[in-house]
């Protein structure tokens, strides 16, 4: 993904899309940043957490420009949330969830709310930014609740 995300940042410098060039430069600095804090290179599921936090941080921006009326500024900064969200997996499906907890549950020997960090740990681990984590959450706590 990394070379991917430097790849797209070059093609986009080169075409002169100051949009993407953004977005693109934006993710790449916010992973070097965190591989440097960290001391280690991110392995591809961090790559991805990462990216999607930069979209995130996008969309919210965007969000705040048309609260306060700058819609033109919200336009640009929800299409760079947009090109990182398009580089990122699909999210699982809601009826997905409730066989992957079972799952997870059987192979972590959770029995009650207490073991909970350990699945989620292992939902997490297993399906990366995939999932969703408040859908995995609710059906976690049905489960062991």
């Amino acid at each position: 993904m990394k070379n991917k995300l430097k790849e797209l940042h070059q093609k986009a410098r080169i075409a002169r899309d100051a949009t993407a060039t953004e977005a693109y430069g934006a993710a790449l600095a916010a992973i070097q940043e965190g591989e440097v804090r960290a001391n280690e290179d991110f392995a591809e599921a961090k790559v991805l957490a990462v990216v999607e936090k930069e979209a995130g941080k996008f969309a919210e921006s965007a969000a705040a420009f048309a609260k306060v009326g700058r819609d033109d500024k919200a336009d640009e900064i929800a299409a760079c949330a947009d090109l990182l969200k398009a580089l990122l997996p699909a999210k699982l499906e809601a009826d997905q969830y409730p066989q992957l907890v079972a799952d997870a549950v059987e192979a972590t020997g959770a029995s009650s709310m207490r073991d909970m960090g350990a699945v989620m740990a292992k939902l997490k681990s297993d399906n990366g930014p995939a999932l969703d984590m408040k859908l995995a959450s609710a059906e976690v706590k049905k489960v062991l609740g």
